[in-house]
């Protein structure tokens, strides 16, 4: 009998003492609520449910889904959605709720994005990413990971890591390591823009090549926000510096130099 193929990609955990792990690490409140993104085969969906007064699933496969409300679907605090996570409105599930998931591998990023979209409603999210993701999340100024994602993150976020998993703990195994993290959703940014929008406008442009400096990054920059390499400098930041040696801190004090130079 051919096995079914995954039409999504997933890899799924199937470590049971991982799974104990992440969710102790997940800090799950008992009167809460729970999202947890494609629980798969309900590995840590199993060790989820003891523990909240509510857990709802988000899986985007039907068989999946299937699979699920036979194994859970008796339970009253298991709640199933067959719902695409990228595309789910996350302020219609609870007014407050804590995330935790293994996230797949090719949609963790835009997923990440989405849930920091809905900020305002998550207590926490504790992820299991690709280890190159997760260390482009949590990374800090001067590391080789640091980039755009980096600052996004960590902007809305606070970010730590938590766990390393390793491939043996899946299956499919795959070709990567995984990460366990932690997201916390800050009530305020820790540095302030007069203009969030023009601030990762010139993050983005910063990073456009990696290896290029601030002066050959910038230069070329058009748009509607205007980028004067001389109110940089008259701030005293040499321009042959790289996007990967400056601070969050340092990002925010150019952005709002340069809308006060563009009134």
């Amino acid at each position: 009998m051919k096995k079914r193929k995954q039409p999504f990609g997933q890899n799924f955990l199937v470590d049971l003492d991982a799974a104990k792990k992440i969710v102790r690490l997940a800090r799950v409140k008992r009167d809460g609520v729970v999202v947890e993104i494609g629980p798969g085969k309900g590995v840590l969906t199993h060790d989820l449910l003891p523990r909240t007064n509510r857990l709802i699933a988000l899986e985007i496969d039907p068989h999946l889904c299937r699979d699920l409300k036979k194994k859970y679907g008796q339970l009253p605090n298991f709640e199933l959605q067959e719902t695409d996570a990228q595309k789910t409105d996350y302020a219609s599930l609870a007014p407050k709720f804590q995330v935790v998931s293994n996230l797949p591998y090719c949609a963790a990023t835009p997923i990440v994005k989405r849930l920091i979209h809905y900020r305002k409603y998550i207590d926490d999210m504790t992820l299991m990413l690709q280890r190159e993701v997760a260390a482009r999340m949590t990374a800090r100024p001067g590391t080789r990971e640091y980039g755009s994602l980096s600052l996004f993150v960590q902007y809305h976020c606070e970010a730590e890591r938590l766990l390393e998993v390793g491939r043996d703990c899946f299956y499919p195994k795959p070709k990567v390591e995984s990460t366990v993290i932690r997201l916390v959703p800050r009530p305020l940014p820790p540095v302030a823009v007069g203009n969030e929008k023009n601030l990762f406008t010139l993050i983005h442009a910063s990073f456009m090549h990696k290896r290029k400096t601030l002066r050959n990054n910038l230069k070329g920059v058009q748009g509607h926000f205007e980028v004067d390499l001389g109110v940089i400098e008259d701030m005293g930041i040499d321009l042959n510096r790289r996007a990967e040696d400056l601070s969050l801190a340092e990002f925010a004090g150019i952005s709002n130099a340069l809308e006060l130079k563009n009134g």
